[in-house]
């Protein structure tokens, strides 16, 4: 169910092979004919399983001392809601082992592609707009927020700021750090202050405060972009849900235009905007926030590709920087400052 990457760095790791391999045993898929693993990230290793023709795969998740989400609950659950409103191009989930935080899935087809055209962004709004389809019904009640759930224009620009603040205590080891200081001190943090001020000279305290209603929040996949959508023919396989459920739909909307990943172009976004038109209540409102807070996302976006050079539990990375290829670490820098030219300055 995962995408491949060209870039993945893929450190063997026995002990976590071993786990997942009992795992998948134990869940009768035996004799197996391999075990590979296809994807070290940050959050996850991801294996693909191989028995004949048969293939599946197995999630190993990280958990993290200061993180209490629960990624391997939030995805299994997320796809178990899916599965039984026989939703289509995603994993079904098999089975899951808490203690070791190992999930099983089905195998999806499919290559990450960067070669959009309006008939990807329609499928993409189907998707959308069918996993909503059920989201009146009493199971649906049961699914949690998704993963930074932002509901009053106050929560977006407090989970912005709050990302911005944790990279103002970036060490000054080494010279690429000194220049990622100085650059979320000087230029990150001016930005984020403008857009605060813009909002607020826009918006009363009482508009700030208030909440979306019910009617007017979404189910959404949270991470949802063309990283995380599988090519397959004529047809998009979607994947990774680990920080799903309800949100509001300006959130899905600012995440989907601004990954750095893959951009948008702004005529496919617009597409994928007015799509919430045809089936969601107030989505002039969903798309009117959007708008007012795309700059806004645009910072968040900037603070997740400087992840690398904060110091936390959840970023070990960052803990050992020196270690570091100092180039890897000033292209991803470089690819920062470009993102920044090209929406914020």
């Amino acid at each position: 169910m995962e995408r491949s990457s060209k870039s993945n760095n893929i450190v063997f790791d026995y002990k976590s092979r071993m786990k997942v391999e009992d795992f998948v045993i134990s869940n009768g898929i035996f004799p197996i004919d391999s075990i590979k693993q296809i994807k070290n990230g940050r959050n996850s290793k991801v294996y693909l399983i191989k028995q004949g023709k048969s293939r599946w795969i197995a999630k190993k998740y990280h958990n993290y001392p200061n993180d209490n989400r629960d990624r391997m609950k939030t995805e299994y659950d997320f796809l178990t809601y899916l599965s039984s409103n026989n939703v289509s191009h995603v994993a079904t989930p098999i089975a899951y082992d808490r203690d070791n935080q190992i999930c099983l899935f089905s195998y999806l087809s499919g290559l990450v592609t960067d070669d959009i055209n309006e008939n990807l962004i329609k499928k993409a709004c189907e998707f959308i707009q069918h996993i909503n389809d059920f989201r009146n019904q009493e199971s649906a009640k049961n699914i949690p927020t998704a993963s930074e759930a932002c509901f009053t224009l106050e929560s977006h620009l407090k989970c912005v700021e709050e990302r911005v603040n944790q990279l103002k205590g970036i060490r000054n080891d080494i010279p690429i750090q000194n220049e990622v200081s100085t650059f979320v001190n000087k230029k990150l943090l001016k930005s984020l202050n403008d857009i605060k001020k813009n909002i607020f000279n826009k918006y009363s305290q009482e508009q700030l405060s208030k909440s979306i209603s019910m009617e007017s929040r979404i189910l959404s996949p949270s991470d949802f972009g063309f990283q995380n959508m599988l090519l397959n023919n004529d047809s998009l396989n979607f994947v990774d849900f680990e920080y799903a459920g309800w949100d509001d739909p300006a959130k899905l909307i600012c995440d989907f235009g601004c990954h750095p990943g893959i951009p948008i172009k702004d005529e496919y976004l617009q597409i994928f905007k007015n799509s919430f038109l045809s089936w969601l209540v107030n989505a002039d409102d969903a798309l009117k926030r959007s708008e007012e807070l795309m700059i806004l996302y645009r910072v968040k976006w900037c603070c997740i590709m400087l992840n690398s050079f904060r110091i936390s539990s959840r970023f070990p990375v960052a803990n050992t920087i020196k270690q570091l290829n100092a180039k890897k670490l000033k292209t991803q820098f470089g690819k920062v400052i470009k993102y920044y030219n090209n929406y914020l300055s």
